[in-house]
């Protein structure tokens, strides 16, 4: 299995948002998300970081996949849930690993969690590319908010482009 390696140059553009910022309260940008999804009832909903997680959760709110590392900004981070599976994946990579089980967990009919050992920051990128027309996936954006992103042709064929800057590392 190999990695993709985030090069120093794309940093910055992937520090910014590719959907909705909601800079409110955790569960004020929560309450928000779950009233768009009874709206629109896409087909998958993904929320990728512990600190965006944990919102749903306080909320009773399972999503279809949930990624996590169990740290929020490099630090420890206390959330205990029980994983349907683990994934090695550095931090600054995309691991092969990683895009498998996402792949394989978002076509899941149950909900699932996917604990990451490393972490789970750049995990968004694959479940944008694997997530059905019409999902949602949600990340934290470190001291801004959360990101919603609808997930259409456009967004896959923007994160593609991205992903073509990657580089491939044994």
């Amino acid at each position: 299995m190999g990695l993709l390696r985030l090069p120093e140059r794309l940093r910055s553009e992937l520090s910014k948002p590719h959907g909705l910022l909601l800079t409110g309260d955790l569960e004020s940008n929560v309450g928000s998300v779950l009233s768009m999804i009874r709206q629109e009832k896409p087909p998958k909903v993904v929320v990728v970081g512990d600190y965006a997680l944990t919102g749903f959760v306080k909320f009773g709110y399972k999503p279809s996949l949930g990624i996590y590392d169990r740290k929020t900004k490099r630090s420890p981070f206390p959330l205990t849930l029980e994983p349907t599976e683990v994934v090695k994946n550095p931090p600054g990579h995309i691991s092969d690993e990683a895009v498998l089980a996402i792949r394989r967990l978002i076509s899941s009919p149950s909900p699932s969690l996917l604990f990451v050992d490393g972490e789970e920051d750049l995990l968004s990128i694959p479940a944008i590319l694997h997530s059905p027309e019409g999902s949602f996936v949600i990340y934290g954006l470190p001291s801004k908010g959360m990101v919603l992103i609808k997930v259409d042709k456009d967004i896959k064929k923007k994160i593609t482009k991205i992903l073509e800057d990657f580089e491939r590392v044994p």
